[in-house]
């Protein structure tokens, strides 16, 4: 299988507001999500947001089925960060971006001059 990735850009900065808007919304669209423990192996099933381990940088697995992505979030930055598998549709790595509040951009991994720009500005 084609890994894929996307980069979200949020209107403002993610912080635990935000990031738990968007588990809200994972949570309500999706089968399961899952938090990496911090600083361990494996990972934790979160079933409401108050079960985040919150810390500067947070990796989740955001699952559907057969289909699943990771999402790689900092504190403090506007973007957000996802990779999983090339579908024949619609690429679920790509799907947990949409609908999310704030949601301003999605760059495809691939369009090195955008996430250039964005690096050089701070975004990501």
């Amino acid at each position: 299988m084609i890994q894929k990735g996307f980069i979200a850009v949020f209107e403002e900065e993610l912080d635990r507001t935000l990031v738990s808007e968007c588990v809200v919304s994972w949570l309500e669209r999706f089968e399961k999500v899952e938090q990496v423990i911090p600083k361990m192996e494996g990972t934790l099933e979160v079933k409401a947001v108050e079960e985040i381990m919150w810390e500067q940088h947070l990796q989740f697995r955001v699952l559907n089925g057969e289909q699943f992505a990771w999402v790689y979030v900092s504190l403090d930055k506007r973007g957000m960060e996802t990779t999983g598998f090339q579908d024949a549709e619609i690429s679920f790595c790509l799907e947990v971006l949409l609908e999310l509040p704030s949601l301003a951009e999605v760059i495809d991994e691939k369009n090195q001059r955008r996430l250039e720009e964005l690096e050089k500005a701070g975004v990501i």
